[in-house]
């Protein structure tokens, strides 16, 4: 996560944080500021993205804007005044935020921020009020904030069957009307996940006993994460998820036929008379990723070519849905 976006979070988080109970005037000494509960759920989040150095870093940085935003209110008041939500100061900030940060990024903080006052699985009138005023300053459309916050707010029993969001189970599925589902061989629990369409960005969250990794790392499984373009997920006995496959489900369309590939026993040989591709055979679907290894000169980039129909080979064929590539090519 970049540096931008921890500093970005850590004014925001500093402006909404509940702080400790004050005791007595401050008498006009706000460094006496400090939200415990904050800095818990701020470091536990921290570690899961940061080494140690850059967690104290951080957390430096909160308490710097905890008293800067917050303190100043109390030691005037010398009692447990919070923040005004809707003060020029955040809106200054968001308006900072907005110059130097993309739409995207702008996602990652809602989403942050969401996870932030939520630790608790107690959302005030006040915290929203909060969050729709910094979503309303990122210029995020409602439909997708309401989505944002269902995701977020959803625990384990909660399995909102809306549009954008997909299921991964191990066994039967729920019977949604308009969320998607799919099949995870070996999976505990369930996978939710959301796509933002207008960033192109999915965010999923992972709800069983396992391990989780994503592209071979293991992760914290109790956050919100990010599915990046190109990337797998999957737990410590669960079989991958691909990014492609999540994508093609958000994009299924009713009476959509999948597309299938298929190589039959594809052969070919250059007009030396050496063998550059022997005898390979395998057939796949749409959203599902294959790899192709082998070292120099093995026949990697021919068998490329013959795929994707640049290069007729010796013998077999290569069907999409049913169709011979090469002799339907203009199909």
């Amino acid at each position: 996560m970049s540096e931008r976006i921890l500093r970005a979070l850590m004014q925001l988080f500093a402006i909404v944080a509940r702080v400790d109970d004050v005791s007595g005037e401050l008498e006009g000494d706000p460094t006496g500021i400090k939200s415990s509960r904050g800095r818990e759920i701020i470091g536990g989040f921290l570690k899961s993205e940061l080494s140690s150095s850059d967690v104290t870093k951080y957390l430096t940085i909160f308490d710097d804007f905890l008293i800067s935003t917050r303190g100043r209110l109390y030691a005037k008041s010398g009692g447990k005044k919070r923040t005004s939500l809707h003060s020029v100061k955040i809106l200054r900030i968001c308006y900072q935020i907005n110059k130097e940060l993309t739409q995207r990024q702008k996602f990652i903080v809602l989403v942050r921020i969401f996870e932030f006052i939520n630790a608790d699985h107690e959302l005030t009138e006040t915290e929203l009020d909060f969050v729709q005023t910094v979503s309303d300053s990122f210029n995020i459309e409602i439909e997708e904030y309401n989505l944002v916050k269902r995701f977020v707010e959803a625990e384990r029993k909660d399995t909102p069957d809306e549009k954008s969001h997909v299921y991964y189970y191990s066994g039967t599925p729920k019977n949604f009307k308009h969320a998607k589902t799919a099949f995870v061989e070996g999976i505990d629990g369930f996978i939710h996940a959301i796509h933002i369409d207008s960033v192109k960005t999915v965010f999923f969250r992972y709800f069983g006993s396992h391990e989780l990794f994503i592209n071979g790392q293991i992760v914290a499984d109790n956050k919100t994460h990010l599915f990046n373009i190109g990337s797998t997920v999957r737990t410590t006995k669960s079989s991958q998820i691909f990014y492609s496959d999540l994508i093609s489900r958000i994009n299924e369309k009713k009476n959509h036929q999948p597309i299938s590939f298929e190589v039959d026993k594809i052969s070919h040989t250059f007009k030396t008379g050496k063998t550059a591709v022997q005898e390979i055979s395998f057939s796949t679907q749409e959203g599902n990723m294959i790899g192709i290894m082998g070292g120099s000169g093995t026949g990697k980039t021919t068998l490329m070519n013959i795929m994707n129909g640049k290069v007729k080979p010796a013998q077999g064929t290569l069907k999409v849905n049913d169709l011979d590539l090469h002799t339907n090519s203009r199909s």
